[in-house]
């Protein structure tokens, strides 16, 4: 490996489309702003690139047809694509599991001494691996066993967005331990509103509305949220906006108990969202709700907060525990998200002071410090600089 300060570092990742959750915005971010600190960066993975607005030079950025499109992300490309390139590389980050990227990853830093990390992104926790389910259990206990624990006991280091993250991994499953970091983590700072109502909403133009925006999957619990929000009988000038991608029956059974419960005007359901229209409805929306029943860190939250969007969020995401408190980290129960909205959507007070509250920490958030720290780990990882005293 390169004695010098500069380093050129491959993360490889399941996917490069974005509607497929956050951790993919993240490494595009972090790539980018790490350059100027020493770290260029190129990122691998099957599938096309489908991630608006990224500040990465898409020469960086290598999308590895698949054999046929499935879930387990397999593209035979990609380990003939390792095979040729690995060796330029200082070393790697190995993004999420249970995946054929990370395997074949693993297996071309074996052969080539590229030493590598692995970033599980919430994939190693109790929720994760045993409560979704027990085949699901099952089929990531045979994984693991041949595959995964190997990958992970050769690894140089194990990456982790929070404290209560590694902590939680710690439980699942037995295997000697690589030194465990939080690494650094955020949000690229948003950038001046767009002129001419560029990214506007039109059904949402005059409304004041509570935003929910990131996967619609069972995890983020939005029943939740529209049971609080009828339980609410918030006024009519007020909408639930529901944003991002979906499975088209899943999004149905929504719709379903919008109408159930007597809320389907009030409530807006966006397919997925990014660019202008996404900037729009961040700087517009009065509250951002995050009900998930599992979340290690929360990209879009964050994204929120850094538009001057206060937060409600549930106390399953980790990173709630960050936020100057004010009674808006609610346990996962309808009726106190419901006594939430009565109390607090009319309060502009409060909503203000809450946003007093979350200027100073979200500022440690914004990519440019973070970028910063970032390219720091990497280069302690994996130059063999000691942790601690």
């Amino acid at each position: 490996m390169a004695s010098i300060s500069f380093m050129k570092v491959l993360h490889v990742i399941g996917s490069l489309d974005q509607r497929h959750g956050g951790p993919i915005r993240a490494v595009m971010d972090l790539s980018a702003a790490s350059q100027v600190h020493g770290v260029q960066s190129e990122v691998l993975s099957p599938g096309e690139p489908l991630v608006p607005d990224n500040a990465l030079d898409p020469c960086l950025v290598h999308g590895i047809p698949f054999r046929f499109p499935n879930r387990y992300g397999y593209a035979p490309g990609l380990s003939r694509w390792l095979r040729k390139n690995i060796e330029r590389f200082d070393c790697a980050v190995l993004h999420g599991m249970w995946l054929f990227p990370t395997r074949a990853a693993a297996k071309a830093c074996w052969e080539s001494g590229v030493p590598y990390a692995i970033f599980p992104h919430g994939m190693l926790e109790p929720w994760s691996v045993r409560e979704q389910g027990k085949w699901k259990y099952l089929k990531k206990l045979a994984y693991w066993t041949l595959f995964e624990q190997e990958i992970f006991e050769r690894a140089r280091c194990l990456l982790f967005t929070t404290r209560r993250e590694m902590e939680q991994a710690r439980s699942v499953f037995p295997f000697h331990s690589p030194t465990r970091v939080v690494a650094p983590y955020g949000v690229t700072e948003s950038g001046p509103p767009c002129s001419n109502n560029l990214g506007v909403v039109p059904e949402l133009e005059g409304h004041k509305f509570v935003l929910f925006l990131g996967r619609i999957h069972p995890c983020k619990n939005i029943p939740l949220l529209i049971g609080a929000w009828a339980r609410a009988m918030a006024g009519r000038d007020w909408k639930l906006v529901i944003a991002g991608p979906s499975k088209e029956n899943y999004r149905r059974q929504l719709e379903k108990l919008a109408e159930d419960l007597c809320v389907r005007e009030q409530c807006v359901f966006l397919d997925f969202v990014a660019g202008a229209r996404k900037e729009w409805l961040l700087r517009t929306a009065r509250w951002f709700a995050l009900p998930s029943q599992h979340e290690n860190f929360g990209i879009a939250m964050f994204e929120a907060l850094a538009h001057g969007c206060p937060v409600v969020a549930s106390d399953a995401v980790y990173t709630a525990e960050y936020l100057e408190p004010h009674g808006r980290i609610l346990p996962l129960k309808e009726e106190r998200w419901a006594e939430f909205f009565r109390a607090r959507l009319g309060d502009e007070g409060y909503r203000r002071q809450v946003i007093a509250a979350d200027a100073e920490m979200v500022d440690g958030y914004k990519m440019t410090r973070v970028a910063a720290d970032w390219a720091y780990l990497l280069k302690r990882v994996f130059k063999k600089e000691r942790f601690g005293p």
